[in-house]
């Protein structure tokens, strides 16, 4: 080799390389080396679907008679508190009618394990947020199953005892801090302040994710 160029002797003739070509040449090969081969190997993924082992159910109070009435129509209809849960216990609807100042609604739904060997993490996160009137509050609040409640304070009373208290006014997200174990259940109750004077929205509506997991230790993506 002199200075940048590779001389090779071909049937007795010099030839002259430049260093780009051999540049070029090495390029080629070993792209050729990485572009040529693949390996593959066989892979099983088998899903088996399970019942739900944690699912939503009924609360005392669920569906019972709440305030004031509905009018559709000039129909008058007298208001409940309203829970409707699909078959497999997965998907909750609630629907109330407070008032002005503070409207405590308990044991409305309940979450409950019926897994007969397992405990699990439970979380909720809120997607959508209320958008009550300036000063207002709304929570739910989780209870241990069979818990007395006690709302205490003047003027707004609050409540006290409870496992949770996840905000239903911005983005919350919130775990449990103890775990549910088998056979048993955690008691939603709905607590809401609207100042009084100023007017009030025909509807107003969070959406929230219940997350569970069995994996205690830890807490879901996302929470």
């Amino acid at each position: 080799m002199s200075g940048n160029n590779l001389i090779v002797n071909n049937n007795g003739r010099k030839r002259r390389i430049t260093t780009p070509l051999i540049a070029l040449l090495i390029a080629v090969v070993i792209s050729i080396a990485f572009a040529g081969v693949f390996v593959y190997y066989p892979m099983t993924v088998t899903l088996q679907p399970v019942q739900p082992p944690v699912y939503f159910a009924v609360g005392t109070n669920s569906n019972k008679d709440d305030l004031g009435n509905s009018v559709s129509d000039t129909t008058y209809t007298s208001n409940t508190i309203y829970v409707s849960i699909i078959s497999s216990g997965t998907s909750l609807d609630i629907t109330v009618h407070p008032t002005y100042q503070v409207t405590y609604y308990k044991n409305v739904a309940i979450v409950y394990n019926n897994d007969p060997t397992k405990a699990y993490k439970v979380c909720f996160r809120v997607e959508t947020s209320l958008n009550l009137p300036a000063g207002s509050e709304a929570y739910l609040y989780i209870y241990s199953q069979g818990d007395t409640r006690s709302l205490s304070g003047y003027p707004k009373p609050a409540p006290s005892g409870f496992l949770a208290q996840i905000y239903l006014t911005s983005t919350d997200k919130k775990c449990v801090p103890t775990t549910l174990g088998s056979k048993q259940s955690y008691e939603m109750d709905l607590y809401i302040y609207i100042p009084g004077g100023g007017n009030l929205e025909t509807t107003y509506t969070a959406n929230l994710l219940l997350i569970y997991t069995p994996q205690t230790s830890e807490n879901p993506p996302g929470t």
